[in-house]
């Protein structure tokens, strides 16, 4: 742990110039509206000191995937909001850390479900997206997150079934056999814009690489209530 003196963050984690200098967008994206610390885990130092961000040097291994496992792992804050690099934040995200008084873990179901061959769960037990968690630091999730990274170890160098995003199969089974308490968040919070998706309310958190995020939010916010949306790919720049 880096400072649990401090109660509430935002972490990234960046292997590679290209993903630190996204990680630096999307944090910059959140400084607008939270007010809060915001940590990018990177293999190398960035260019510049950019305010209101934090940079914590890690070694990397030969694999992102379990770099950003490791270092969510790292619980830096009492209450954590890690966000993939390739993620925009245009709204106050507090309620997300309003939900850790409540529960230990919250994430989102994965849009793009990829149905695996793990058994042992049931059937209606849905793949999450692990790219926006929420988080707080306590023994359950410590375990969970222990789980979950020696799973993606023993899995990622022979894989015992074909998915596409290994570490979304290992933490739906770490999940499954925890003891911590998790919440599923809404779209809202985790908008995959490059799969069909449905809104009810505004779209706080973009997930998907995009050209022009600004006015993707501007088409999605358009109006509120119950819609359904297309994919957008990341060069549709008409909206």
């Amino acid at each position: 742990m880096i400072n649990n003196c401090i109660s509430r963050g935002i972490i990234y984690s960046a292997t590679g110039a290209r993903f630190i200098g996204e990680a630096v967008v999307s944090a910059q994206s959140s400084l607008r509206y939270n007010h809060v610390p915001h940590l990018i885990f990177c293999d190398a130092a960035p260019p510049t000191n950019i305010e209101g961000i934090e940079f914590v040097r890690f070694e990397p291994s030969s694999e992102p995937f379990l770099d950003k496992l490791r270092n969510i792992g790292r619980m830096p804050f009492e209450e954590t909001i890690y966000l993939d690099t390739d993620t925009y934040v245009t709204a106050n995200i507090d309620e997300m850390f309003d939900l850790l008084r409540r529960f230990d873990i919250a994430a989102a179901h994965a849009p793009g479900y990829m149905k695996c061959d793990d058994k042992g769960q049931s059937e209606a037990f849905n793949d999450f997206n692990t790219g926006v968690i929420a988080y707080r630091a306590r023994p359950s999730i410590g375990a969970l997150l222990a789980t979950w990274t020696r799973l993606f170890e023993t899995w990622a160098p022979a894989p015992p079934f074909r998915h596409p995003v290994l570490d979304q199969a290992a933490f739906r089974r770490a999940l499954w056999e925890s003891q911590a308490s998790f919440y599923v968040l809404s779209p809202e919070y985790n908008y995959r814009q490059t799969l069909p998706g449905r809104l009810v309310g505004r779209a706080k958190i973009l997930h998907g690489r995009s050209t022009n995020y600004e006015k993707l939010a501007a088409r999605l916010n358009a109006t509120l209530g119950p819609r359904v949306f297309n994919s957008f790919p990341p060069e549709m720049l008409w909206l």
